[in-house]
C-alpha cells in the first residue's frame, strides 16, 4: 500500500509541477516551416523533344535517388517534329539522367530547388554526304533535343 500512494504522489506531483510551468512558454515541438514542408512532396515536370532530319531519334529520362532509379520516361519522334507533356518528379528525386540517340549525361541536385536540363544528341547510318549517314538504306541523319523543366 505504501508503494502504491508512494507512486500516486509521484505522479501526482509530476502534474503538479507541470500545472505551475509558465503559460506562455511553447511547450509543443515547433512545425517545419513552409518551404521545408513544400519539398516534401511530389513537383510536376514538362518535357519537351524536338527534332529534325530524314530518320527517326528516341529519348530516354530518369529521376534518380542516390543513383538508383525511381521513375522515368521516354520519347520519340521521326523527320522534323516534336512532342512534349507532363509527369511528376518524385520527392526524393536527387538526380536525373537523359539519354538522346547516341548521347547521354546525368545531373544532380538539391531536392527541394527547381530543376531544368536539357540534351542534344544524334543518330545516323553510314559516313559521309554532308554530315548525312549513308547505308544500305540510303543517308539519313536524325538530330534531337530533350528539355525537362521541373
Amino acid at each position: 500500500m505504501y508503494r502504491l500512494r508512494m507512486g500516486l504522489c509521484l505522479v501526482l506531483g509530476a502534474a503538479a509541477l507541470a500545472g505551475c510551468s509558465d503559460r506562455n512558454a511553447l511547450t509543443a515541438p515547433s512545425a517545419r516551416p513552409l518551404a521545408e514542408t513544400a519539398a516534401l512532396v511530389d513537383r510536376p515536370y514538362t518535357w519537351s523533344f524536338t527534332c529534325s532530319g530524314d530518320g527517326s531519334i528516341g529519348a530516354t529520362w530518369s529521376w534518380t535517388q542516390d543513383g538508383t532509379v525511381i521513375a522515368s520516361g521516354i520519347a520519340g519522334c521521326f523527320g522534323d517534329s516534336g512532342d512534349g507533356g507532363t509527369g511528376v518528379r518524385p520527392a526524393n528525386a536527387n538526380g536525373f539522367t537523359a539519354q538522346v540517340g547516341s548521347n547521354s549525361t546525368s545531373w544532380t541536385f538539391d531536392p527541394a530547388g527547381p530543376f531544368k536540363a536539357s540534351l542534344n544528341g544524334s543518330v545516323g547510318w553510314g559516313s559521309g554526304n554532308g554530315g548525312k549517314k549513308c547505308g544500305m538504306f540510303g543517308c539519313w541523319k536524325e538530330s534531337g533535343r530533350l528539355t525537362v523543366d521541373s
